[in-house]
């Protein structure tokens, strides 16, 4: 699998700003775009991910978007427990639980977000015949939207927590990622990185994709 640069874009940009952005990206191997949900059927010809998916499947529950539409408009990977889900929105590790099946029912691979004191609650609720079809995605607590990432120990060590429970996970890490960090974390054994405010620039991306393949 080629390394991962995953573009959060969160609740930002309007319809003319991703305009903007995509007059100056094309697409590339390893980049994953995540925006915004009325945003997803603008990056023609994009790897896509989306930022959320409803814990239920079809049905009576308004405002939700479940993984068979996402699927249908040709989603490959999809961000669940993300810290900013947790944090403002309370999603629980079953919530969270209940999306990667969601997800894996229709053939959308999930980018399990945590951090280490989320890791053994969130590995109860999952279950151990489809834990190794997940990518792992270690956030630490505090550490979005600056420009330091985690010690590359830390981050070691919590690939090790993660790896008692699935052998050879795919492992990413997201945290303050950017053009000028990101070299360190190549060092690391990563299937990607997730980035957030880095990926807004269309220059940092395009930076940080070339960066991660060795250009």
């Amino acid at each position: 699998m080629s390394f991962l640069v995953v573009a959060n874009f969160k609740s930002n940009f309007t319809h003319s700003q991703v305009e903007s952005w995509l007059a100056q990206v094309k697409p590339q191997e390893g980049m994953v775009i995540a925006p915004a949900y009325p945003h997803l059927s603008l990056f023609n010809g994009f790897v896509l991910a989306t930022q959320d998916v409803s814990p239920f499947p079809k049905g009576s529950y308004t405002g939700a978007v479940n993984a068979e539409q996402l699927k249908e408009i040709g989603v490959s990977y999809g961000i669940v427990g993300h810290s900013e889900r947790r944090r403002y929105f309370h999603e629980t590790a079953i919530d969270v639980a209940n999306k990667v099946k969601e997800l894996l029912a229709v053939g959308i691979t999930p980018l399990v977000c945590m951090d280490e004191s989320d890791v053994t609650a969130q590995f109860a609720t999952l279950d151990s015949t489809y834990i190794d079809q997940c990518i792992y995605c270690y956030e630490p607590a505090g550490g979005l939207g600056g420009s330091v990432t985690a010690p590359l120990e830390q981050i070691s060590a919590v690939q090790k927590q993660i790896g008692q429970f699935v052998t050879e996970a795919r492992f990413i890490y997201g945290g303050s990622v950017d053009p000028n960090n990101l070299v360190s974390l190549l060092s690391l054994n990563l299937s990607g990185v997730l980035t957030a405010t880095a990926s807004l620039n269309p220059d940092k991306y395009l930076s940080m994709v070339k960066v991660s393949h060795g250009v």
